[in-house]
């Protein structure tokens, strides 16, 4: 098999990183195609190092096995930061202090400001959530909104945000100011969690 990129990634891998850890089964279903055909996709996946599989055992039945993303297979989703910038943050930290790289987050989330809400001027709270949704996806978070939850189910400034967690303080700055209501983050990727969830805060 060549290797994969962002674009010619199969659909397999997209699965598992927006549902977590599935078994062949679960997802010959979702992929709406015969369980043969997974399973000799994800044996492939396997000998590629991207895909790994566990043995999970039931109460009741036999064992199954449960395939999920390698590290490796992270690396195909998009990475809009790398690196590199990364290195330039931390380079800039040293010599101005950890300060100016916070002030820079701080500028590019009022130059986004102006922009999501130019999209989601006029729209409902919950045509906003999907509307931010789109935006995420676009780039590059695989995100998605149920009712008034946002999902994002990758990140691609990772390497960035667990240098500086300031950054994922800004972007939740960003989404309140956008959709005009406080939100609680219930899950952080970050922070070790599958996935960041946002959703309205409640009294």
């Amino acid at each position: 098999m060549n290797a994969f990129t962002d674009v010619a990634r199969p659909a397999i891998l997209d699965l598992l990183k927006v549902r977590g850890p599935l078994n062949a089964p679960a997802l010959a279903d979702l992929l709406d195609v015969n369980p043969t055909a997974v399973r000799q996709q994800l044996a492939v996946l396997q000998r590629e190092g991207l895909v790994s599989v566990s043995v999970e055992r039931r109460a009741v039945g036999r064992p199954t096995h449960i395939f999920a993303l390698t590290e490796k297979a992270e690396a195909l989703f998009p990475q809009a930061y790398g690196p590199f910038v990364l290195s330039l943050l931390k380079q800039l930290a040293r010599m101005d202090g950890r300060e100016k790289v916070i002030r820079l987050f701080a500028r590019r989330t009022r130059e986004l400001l102006g922009e999501y809400r130019k999209r989601l001027a006029g729209l409902t709270t919950k045509q906003k959530m999907w509307e931010l949704a789109k935006i995420r996806e676009e780039e590059g978070y695989m995100a998605n909104s149920k009712g008034q939850t946002l999902a994002e189910h990758h990140c691609p400034i990772a390497t960035i945000a667990q240098e500086f967690p300031e950054v994922c303080q800004y972007e939740k700055r960003l989404f309140e100011s956008a959709l005009g209501m406080k939100l609680t983050r219930s899950e952080h990727i970050a922070s070790g969690g599958r996935a960041c969830i946002y959703q309205p805060e409640t009294d």
